[in-house]
Parts: C-alpha cells; structure tokens; sequence
C-alpha cells in the first residue's frame, strides 16, 4: 500500500484531482464575477436593463425562458456572408448569459440548434419566428428568441439581425419587459400626413387599389410603436381629445390646422395630458398635389408646419421660413447623380463628435444617442419671459457657427433662397457665410428686421416644455360647425373653408382642472420619417442612425418607462477613425471663402456672357469686338472652373497623403520595428552567449 502510495503515478493522479477540485471550486464561486475589458463596455447590461431584472427579483415574479434558435447546421452550408452570423450568434448568448446571470434564478437560456425536419425546427415555425429558406429542400434558416413564462404567456423577436447589434440589448429588454408587466396603453396620432398608413384601414385600401393606387406604408418608426403600445388616428376635425380614449398624444406635421382641432390639442394638454409635437418649415414628405393643368403649381406649395398660438403660449416661437444652417454639422452627400460630395448645411448630422456640445446628454430622451441627422430643421428660439410655472430646456441645439437662412416656397430669384435650392449646396453655403458674416460686422447674434432679422449662434432645434401651461385658449373659443365631406373629384390638398354656419361656444378649462403636463417639441418632421430614421438594404429595412429612438425615447419618458430609455442608451461597436474628417474640415474652412468668391465671379461672368450672347443675336452681322468679348468671357469662365478643381484636388492630396502615412504606419513601419526589435533581441542574445562561453574558457 505505501508502495503504491509512493509511485508516480498515484502522485500525478491525487495531483489532478486536486487541481480539478480547485478549478470548480473557483469556478463555482466565481461564477457571478464579471469583467469586461471591451472599450464600450459591448458585454455589460446597461443600468436600465439592470433595474428591471431587480425589480423581477424583488416583485418576484415568475421565471421566465429564453430560447435562442439557431440553425448552425444549416449556416455551415450557406455563404459567406450568412456564416458570419456566428460571431453574432456568440455576442448575442453572450448577452443572454449576462440576463440569466444577473437574474438571480428568474431567468433560464437554452440555445437550440433547430436541424431540418426536426421538432426544434417544428417548434421555431410554430412560435412565430422568421425562418429564412436557403434551398431548394426547403431547409430554413432561424436566427430568433422565444420568450416563455411558466404560465403559458409568450413573446418572440422574430429575427436577429447582425447589423442591429447596437440596439439588441433593448429589443430583448424591452420584450421581456412588456412580457411581464404588458402594457394597454392607447397612442392618439393626430397628423396631415399619413403616418399611420392607410393599408390598415381595409375598406380604404380596397377603394385606393380600385382607383390604380397602392396605400400608404405606415412609417416603420410608427410600426415599432405598435409593438408596444395601441397606436391609433385622431381626426384632424376633432374639438375633444378624450383622455378616456387615449393616454398619450403625438402632433405630427399639423400643416393648416383648425381651430377645432388646435382646441382640443390645447384642452388635452391643459388637463394635464403628455405630447410630443413634430412641427416642420419644409416637410419633404408634405408632398405637393399633382395638377397636370398647372404643374408649375408645386413649386408655390408650402410644405410648413406650426403650432403658433400654442407655442406662444409656451413662451416659444418658431420664425416662419428659417431652415437651421451649420457648416460644422453640414453632411456631405452628392445631391445628383455621378455629382460630388458636397456639404449640405441644411442637411445636418449630429455624431459622436458633435454630440456632447449639441445635446443634453442627461435628458432621458437623449442619453446614450449619438448619430441623428436632421434635414432643413426649423428653429425654436423663446419669445421672452418664461410664464410662471412652465420650465423651458433646450434638448437639442446646433454649434455655436450656426445660423438661420431664410427659405420660402416659389422659383428662385436672385440671391433669395428657395426650397428648390436645397440641392444646390454651393448657394446654402454662400447664404450662410453672408448671414454670418453681416452678423458679425453688426456686433450681434440677432439684428431686429422683419424678414431680414439674423439668428445665429446654438440654434434649438427641439424643447421640453414642462409645467401647467397657459392656454392658447384663455378665454375659451368659439368653434365652428365640423368641416363637411369634400365633394367629389376635389384635388388632394385642397382645404375647404369652415363653414358659415353657427358656431359653438367652449369656456377655457377651470383653474382647479388644470394639471401640469410635459410637451417635446421638435422642428423637424422628416427626421423621424423612413428616408431619414431607415435604409433599405438587400437584408430589408434597417435603421440608419438613432432617429426613430427619439420617437420611442420619448413616449417611454412620457409614460414613465424610464428602465426603458436607460437601455436603449446603449454603447456603440463603432470606431470611428476621425483623422480624415479633421482634415478634410480644416481643408474646408481653408478654401470656403476662395470657393464662394470663385462660385460668384462663375455667375457673374455667365450673366455677362449671356448678355453678349444676346447682343450678338440681334445683329445681322457678328462684329468681331463682340465675339472676342464672348471669347474671353468663356475663357475666364473656364479658369475659375479650373481653379475650383485644383482646390478640390488640393483637399483629395491632403487626404490621400495621411491614408498613404497611416497605410505605411500600420503596414510597412509597424512590422519593420518588429523585426529591427527581434534582431536587436537577436544580436544581444547571441553576444550574451559569446561572452559566457569566453568566461567559461
């Protein structure tokens, strides 16, 4: 027995057992360790999804499963780019692993592999996800999540796409969220445009399909409020908002609005009910109405939108025809095809960069957003004294260099901006290095004028308003009849006049009914509409930037779901590389004026070519001076042409010179310090040896 006690082996083998002991052992007391070493914190749940698995915890509610389908067998056979859901497949379990650990015993992850012809795959279709077919057998491919109570109640996200990484944290949070507590709040829309679609109503995309049309798509941002909430219209025509029919009002580009309708917005508010307004000087998806008898007639609609009388109440004001302009924001986009990327300072793009200087990163609404675009935004600015009681705070502002260009509807004219300029940056830029500069040289951000007043500076672009507001309304209304049905063959867009029947008298709400309320109101429409907040893609729609999270930010804020809002602030995977923006911005702020005064004699010459064109025209005889006028015309013409392109090649050098330092960096410079290293690790070593092997003879 000691013998055998003594051996070798029976040493190795109690030594392995003892180190296999110790290793559960740490590993079972260490299992609720976490330590994530991601610059983003990519691993980590965010602090709203923390205190929602608290609460499940202590209101002790039931456990609840979560089921990860994954066809692992099928993706080995499909290409490249499907394979590549693995890593997100590893993520996502990852994340799972995270909710079960934090859960405390409430929350179970199973991962299944649903194989072809199997019961898993049977149960994946079952539960509703979203198999994909990959051959002609009809083999599917699923990549979705079952949530399952004990007591039978069930939630599914369909489909887990790789590019909504950054928002899958809240995809799953709030799905459980709304398993376990659901939620029956009811959403009222009022709105000129259809942002509800009209394919939900059957009847009238029966009558739209009979007259050769298709119906309108519900906006996808409008589609993901659905998924929580009971998302249903207001008539326009309204006089009464019943807080007995709806919990929460949202104002969506209320273009021309009655008085019927702006009392009743005011009545809901002044009874203590939340809204998110969305007002517009320029709604690109306000589209014009077709008249083949007069199509030049679109180019005199106004696609602008105002609350007023409201705002003014408020203390706010939003100044008819300004478009918030900022170079330093400015996207830059081609606006026609094969054309150059150009800065569209109407345009405007708010990213990681901008974001601590141009939003209140401590609101709710916004924490945790750092990619929103916003095109031709109007300005919010106060009119004066704040009322008593009403709490005003900018959400979202413009950098300092901004300014307000005035823009109307029509043909333009001159140095007057109109809508059809939005696609000529060159003009939006020359008007707002004008308005900056007469502001300058005026000694302030604002210069009384009528229409030519200047507003430059932080401009806002979206206000919380909070408190027990005054009414519009102060003295009640008188209301007329309710608008009658149009009669037929009457052109979309076209308003009817109230009727001259009588009116009704409404007395202003009392005193001891009124109740505080909080209003966000923004002076954007389109940001929040899919060709802004979405992108098509062969994987379908996708969101691009965080748009349509203000939307769901704010109706989460505005009911109280404040776990929510604190995880849809998620970490980004991003890593944006920022040296070339620098560069290019500095290239930019370099050779503006040059451009603009360049772009100016290129006009000037033009009209004066033009001109002598003209003359040469009426004469019988073309007389030598004056084609040797038009001659040289063109031929200065032709030189500040060229000037511009050897400005704009300066600036592709300057770039294409740092991409040629940092490709050399990474590529050639960083591989050859490895080597000069291990050589110099090399010659060190063998002369160590040289010497020990001397000392040694």
């Amino acid at each position: 027995m000691n013998q055998a006690l003594k051996s070798p082996i029976t040493t190795l083998a109690l030594v392995a057992f003892v180190v296999v002991l110790a290793i559960h052992v740490a590993a079972v007391q260490t299992e609720t360790w976490r330590f994530d070493l991601t610059e983003n914190d990519l691993y980590s749940l965010s602090e709203g999804s923390e205190e929602i698995l608290t609460k499940m915890r202590s209101e002790g509610v039931e456990p609840v499963r979560m089921t990860l389908y994954f066809s692992e067998t099928v993706g080995k056979t499909l290409p490249r780019f499907i394979k590549d859901f693995i890593t997100y497949r590893d993520y996502v379990e990852s994340l799972l692993r995270e909710y079960e650990v934090a859960a405390g015993g409430k929350l179970a992850v199973d991962v299944v592999d649903p194989t072809p012809d199997s019961d898993a795959a049977q149960n994946a279709q079952d539960y509703g996800l979203d198999g994909r077919p990959v051959n002609q057998h009809g083999d599917m491919f699923f990549f979705g999540l079952v949530f399952e109570t004990r007591t039978g109640s069930r939630d599914v996200i369909e489909f887990l796409w790789p590019n909504q990484q950054e928002t899958v944290e809240y995809e799953i949070t709030k799905t459980l969220y709304n398993l376990l507590w659901p939620s029956q709040k009811r959403i009222g829309v009022l709105s000129s445009l259809e942002v509800l679609g009209s394919g939900d109503n059957p009847y009238m995309a029966q009558i739209l399909r009979a007259q050769g049309k298709q119906p309108v798509e519900t906006w996808i941002a409008f589609e993901l409020l659905r998924e929580s909430y009971e998302v249903s219209t207001i008539d326009a025509d309204t006089d009464r908002i019943s807080p007995d029919d709806f919990d929460l009002l949202i104002v969506v580009h209320p273009k021309a609005l009655g008085v019927r309708a702006q009392w009743a917005v005011d009545e809901w508010i002044q009874r203590g009910g939340n809204a998110l307004v969305f007002i517009d000087p320029f709604a690109i998806q306000d589209q014009a109405p077709q008249d083949p008898q007069n199509p030049l007639q679109a180019y005199q609609y106004d696609a602008s939108s105002d609350l007023p009388g409201l705002l003014r109440a408020w203390g706010l004001e939003r100044p008819a025809h300004r478009v918030a302009a900022d170079f330093d924001l400015a996207l830059k986009r081609a606006t026609r095809m094969g054309g150059p990327a150009e800065r569209l300072v109407v345009d405007l793009q708010i990213d990681e960069t901008d974001a601590e200087a141009t939003l209140d990163r401590t609101h709710p609404v916004l924490q945790g957003l750092v990619d929103l675009r916003f095109f031709t935004p109007g300005v919010l600015r106060q009119t004066g004294d704040t009322p008593e009681g009403v709490t005003l705070e900018p959400l979202v502002t413009t950098t300092d260099g901004a300014a307000a260009l005035t823009m109307r509807p029509g043909f333009p004219g001159g140095r007057e901006l109109t809508f059809l300029s939005i696609n000529q940056p060159a003009a939006l830029q020359d008007e707002l290095e004008r308005v900056l500069t007469e502001a300058e040289r005026s000694g302030s951000g604002s210069d009384a004028g009528g229409d030519e007043e200047l507003i430059v500076g932080d401009l806002a672009l979206a206000y919380m308003v909070r408190g027990k507001l005054p009414s519009a309304f102060p003295n009640g209304a008188d209301l007329p009849g309710g608008t009658p049905a149009p009669p037929p063959g009457l052109p979309p867009g076209v308003q009817l006049p109230p009727p001259d029947g009588p009116t009704t008298r409404v007395e202003a709400v009392p005193a001891e009914e009124r109740a505080e309320s909080t209003v966000l109101v923004f002076a954007d429409v389109d940001f929040i509409s899919d060709p802004l907040a979405f992108q098509n893609t062969i994987l379908g729609a996708v969101a691009q930037g965080d748009n349509y999270k203000i939307l769901l930010n704010g109706v989460d804020y505005l009911f109280g779901s404040q776990e929510l809002t604190k995880v849809r602030a998620n970490k980004s995977i991003r890593r944006p590389f920022t040296l070339f923006d620098e560069i290019e911005e500095e290239a930019d702020a370099a050779s503006l004026e040059r451009e603009s005064a360049l772009r100016a004699e290129i006009e000037q010459f033009q009209e004066e070519l033009r001109d002598k064109q003209s003359t040469a025209g009426n004469v019988a005889l073309l007389k030598k001076q004056v084609q040797d006028e038009v001659d040289d015309l063109n031929r200065r013409i032709r030189e500040a042409d060229r000037e511009l392109r050897e400005i704009r090649k300066d600036k592709r050098s300057a770039l294409e010179g740092e991409e040629y330092r940092v490709r050399f960096a990474v590529m050639g410079a960083m591989p050859l310090l490895v080597f000069l290293l291990g050589m110099t690790l090399f010659v060190r070593r063998r002369l160590q040896m040289r010497q020990a092997r001397r000392f040694a003879g």
